[in-house]
């Protein structure tokens, strides 16, 4: 996805290399120049225990984003 059609307040399909282990949905909080600061709104819950040691945010590359449905 390219970073211009990210949008604060948009939940988004993001998948991350490391720190969760399954795709999730995120809602943006804050768009950066390749990237987006994103609140894990639903997640597997195998990676729930992943998830609170992230205090529910990550940071996604817009690469790895796709509009939720």
């Amino acid at each position: 996805m390219k970073i211009e059609d990210i949008k604060v307040g948009e939940t988004y399909n993001c998948k991350v290399d490391e720190d969760m282990d399954y795709e999730f949905q995120g809602k943006v909080e804050k768009v950066y120049e390749h990237s987006a600061l994103v609140e894990i709104v639903k997640n597997d819950p195998k990676d729930d225990p992943n998830k609170m040691e992230l205090n529910n945010k990550i940071v996604v590359s817009a690469k790895k984003m796709s509009k939720a449905k």
